[in-house]
């Protein structure tokens, strides 16, 4: 379906969106093109809205692409398939085990639900080149206190996931660039941002984009920042943009 132009100044900007299915949920995936040519920044939780605005303000000035998930508002995606309802994170899709673990966590696992999920995944991965792209950029938000740079530290719950962490001192740690190369985490580090590296080698295979990337030896930057934090989370994507 055809959406009409983005607002705000810059760059020629269109929106478009097309309707996919996991079991009876509608799920649309709007596309925002700025500009002839630019990066692509997906956004998968329907709840981080600050992460599609500092998305947006960011396209919009420098060009590139924004592809967001719309369904219900909310983080997970609930779907019916027959007479049992069944709820996954739709960052936690991308792989096998992945898929299996968020049907488990929030409702049950079935073949039947697995292979719809997985197949949602892998037809967004193609029909939009997100993992074809050379550089895979995504946007999310998160609570305060909730999920951090911090959580990654030695000792802490994600620490076995992670290959090294910056924080720079006076800095938000809720405000964080999560990165799968080191190319990229040397150069967000200079810059003063918060950063985490993934181990590729023994990060936990929970089925998220980044997870994915590693496998496959895309370049992956997650720009994090809690809720609300819009012009912090638009200087970093800029940041990210300017390593181009």
């Amino acid at each position: 379906m055809f959406m009409p132009s983005c607002s705000g100044s810059g760059q020629d900007c269109v929106s478009s969106g097309e309707v996919y299915r996991i079991g009876d949920r509608e799920i649309e995936v709007v596309e925002h093109s700025c500009g002839e040519k630019g990066p692509t920044i997906f956004n998968m939780h329907d709840d981080e809205n600050t992460s599609v605005k500092a998305a947006l303000e960011v396209i919009r000035k420098r060009g590139g692409r924004l592809i967001e998930l719309r369904h219900t508002g909310e983080r997970l995606v609930t779907f019916r398939i027959g007479s049992e309802t069944y709820t996954v994170d739709p960052n936690r899709i991308f792989t096998d085990e992945g898929t299996r673990k968020t049907l488990e966590k929030y409702s049950s696992y079935s073949p039947p639900a697995f292979e719809a999920v997985r197949s949602f995944a892998d037809k967004l991965l193609r029909d939009y080149g997100l993992d074809a792209t050379g550089l895979i950029i995504t946007a999310h938000n998160n609570g305060a206190d909730e999920y951090s740079a911090a959580s990654y530290l030695p000792g802490a719950v994600y620490e076995t996931d992670a290959a090294g962490v910056y924080i720079a001192e006076g800095s938000d740690p809720d405000d964080f660039f999560f990165v799968t190369t080191q190319k990229a985490y040397n150069g967000l580090k200079k810059a003063g941002f918060n950063v985490v590296l993934q181990n590729n080698d023994t990060v936990t295979d929970d089925g998220s984009l980044s997870v994915l990337a590693g496998r496959k030896n895309i370049p992956y930057i997650n720009c994090e920042a809690e809720k609300g934090h819009l012009q912090e989370q638009v200087k970093m994507l800029e940041a990210v943009f300017a390593m181009e």
